[in-house]
């Protein structure tokens, strides 16, 4: 998600490399008899500044070559169509380093913070009781997470693979480019494996097409395939190691569940990590929707342990499960609470998807709150990456002052839902439509946040085998893996990072959701 007041996107058509468009107001243009690539940036800025210009031959030749090594490297998705590369950029996006390293730095921070909040039932409780009221989505997350607590949880440990997202903002005064958080995703965090083919294929054609201008130095090291496998089979180790062989069980089967969509897209992000998690631990892994484990799928209800295709399952990875969408009735339902009833290891909880909400995430940005959880130290750090993050409809003076500063000037914010995947929040008319038809209490469903204001920059995107010339925003993602045993964290790790681009024009990135497209980072010093 992308948090940028653009102008109203025009209506194109996408066409063949051709010639180019008239009108930088377009944000786009179809290269071919273009003399070279530079800014297309109204004014310089900082991060265009650090864009160096590329002949247009350079760039035919990064197509030809940057298509083949995606598709020979697996930087592909699966569509209906059947399968195609990835929508990538051709081109490293400049990065400050100085913010890339202090973001980099925050993952144990924030690690630290989701366990120990997760663990905080009341808290969790107080804040969410009143937003679950007017969203059933989140209501049912929030009663499961209270069923399986009072019924006693029966496995003690959980696995975050957790990505912090952020996004530069200028102040547009001469102060240095900021970092400020846009979410923080607790539940099927993605992207990792492809980010770094990403990463691959941006040092591969820096290195072999002359004339890109940059240095393969600046890359910096991007591993999140092994680090997430890493995760997975330490919390397979972990679950193994506190629930021993049971007396004829020696010859148990121990796997990895991945629960998926059904008609999986991004399923190339997902193989990557299995396959290590093979070469690392030889765990296999077992895939299924959450309608084929509750049909198949079979929970031992003395023991809990779970166990599908003639295997015991040790941990639990939801890459579906975190929309709406994926809940089709009562059977995805009743699978998921057999999961989380389940003794196998969670990635991530119930209470570690409460965690990851937009109402948490606003609560902590409150005064005082992150001083409940970590030390003063690390809440300055945290607090330092945050934007400005507001309450709505709970009655309170600044909830009403923040929806009447909205209604005034609505371009300075977005209303969020409780939602992930992309696509949901609600901008301008939108967003001051809701302010106005809906009752205030219903509006605790949302929170309202400040608009990050991010430089653009010229971006080389290739989809469906097309180069499109974009006037770019970009959106930074740092991994971080946190196994828990109990009350103490046993492993904390940052293990990578995603940058994803979308042309300036649009106001949000997910590239699933088809907004933007995986890019990575080209670090500067300014």
């Amino acid at each position: 998600e992308v948090y940028l007041r653009p102008p109203s996107p025009p209506t194109f058509t996408i066409l063949p490399i051709a010639r180019r468009t008239p009108g930088p107001a377009l944000g786009l243009l179809f290269l071919s008899s273009v003399s070279s690539f530079s800014s297309m940036a109204a004014s310089v800025n900082e991060i265009s500044s650090h864009c160096p210009t590329i002949p247009s031959s350079a760039i035919e030749e990064m197509r030809v070559l940057g298509s083949a090594w995606a598709g020979a490297n697996g930087l592909q998705v699966h569509r209906k169509t059947g399968i195609e590369v990835a929508p990538v950029s051709l081109r490293p996006m400049p990065f400050p380093r100085p913010v890339y390293q202090q973001v980099t730095g925050l993952v144990d921070d924030f690690n630290q913070l989701i366990h120990k909040v997760s663990l905080d039932h009341a808290f969790l409780n107080e804040h969410l009781t009143e937003a679950s009221k007017f969203d059933e989505f989140q209501d049912r997350t929030l009663k499961l997470f209270n069923l399986v607590r009072e019924e006693g949880v029966r496995q003690k440990a959980s696995l975050g693979i957790l990505r912090s997202d952020y996004m530069l903002h200028d102040a547009k005064d001469g102060s240095p480019l900021v970092p400020r958080q846009v979410e923080i995703n607790t539940i099927a965090s993605s992207f990792g494996a492809l980010s770094e083919k990403v990463s691959g294929l941006h040092r591969f054609l820096i290195g072999r097409v002359p004339g890109s201008g940059l240095n393969t130095d600046d890359l910096p090291p991007n591993a999140p395939i092994a680090g997430i496998a890493r995760g997975l089979g330490d919390a397979s180790k972990l679950y193994e190691a506190t629930e021993p062989v049971r007396k004829g069980g020696e010859d148990r089967r121990i796997a990895v569940l991945f629960v998926v969509q059904p008609e999986e897209s991004n399923v190339f992000d997902q193989r990557h990590v299995e396959f290590s998690l093979w070469d690392q631990y030889k765990i296999p892994v077992v895939r299924a929707s959450l309608a084929e484990v509750q049909t198949e799928a079979q929970l031992d209800e003395g023991s809990r342990r779970l166990t599908l295709k003639g295997c015991e399952i040790s941990v639990v990875y939801f890459r579906a499960g975190y929309t709406p969408a994926d809940y089709h009735g009562e059977v995805e339902w009743e699978a998921r609470t057999k999961l989380e009833r389940s003794a196998a290891i969670k990635c991530p909880s119930a209470a570690y998807q409460c965690v990851g909400s937009k109402k948490i995430q606003q609560v902590l940005a409150a005064p005082g709150v992150l001083e409940k959880f970590v030390s003063a130290e690390a809440a300055a750090r945290i607090r330092g990456s945050f934007a400005g993050l507001y309450a709505m409809g709970d009655g309170s003076p600044e909830s009403k002052q923040a929806a009447e500063a909205a209604l005034k000037a609505p371009e300075q914010y977005v209303l969020k839902p409780q939602r992930e995947g992309g696509g949901n929040n609600l901008y301008d008319t939108e967003m001051v439509h809701t302010l106005k038809t809906s009752k205030e209490e219903e509006l605790q469903a949302f929170i309202l946040m400040d608009i990050i204001s991010a430089p653009p920059a010229p971006a080389l995107f290739l989809r469906d085998n097309k180069v499109l010339e974009v006037e770019a925003t970009t959106e930074l993602g740092t991994y971080g893996i946190c196994l828990s045993d109990g009350d103490k964290v046993v492993k904390s790790e940052f293990v990578g990072h995603l940058l994803r681009s979308k042309t300036a024009s649009s106001k949000e990135t997910g590239v699933a959701a088809g907004f933007g497209v995986l890019d990575s980072p080209i670090l500067y010093d300014p």
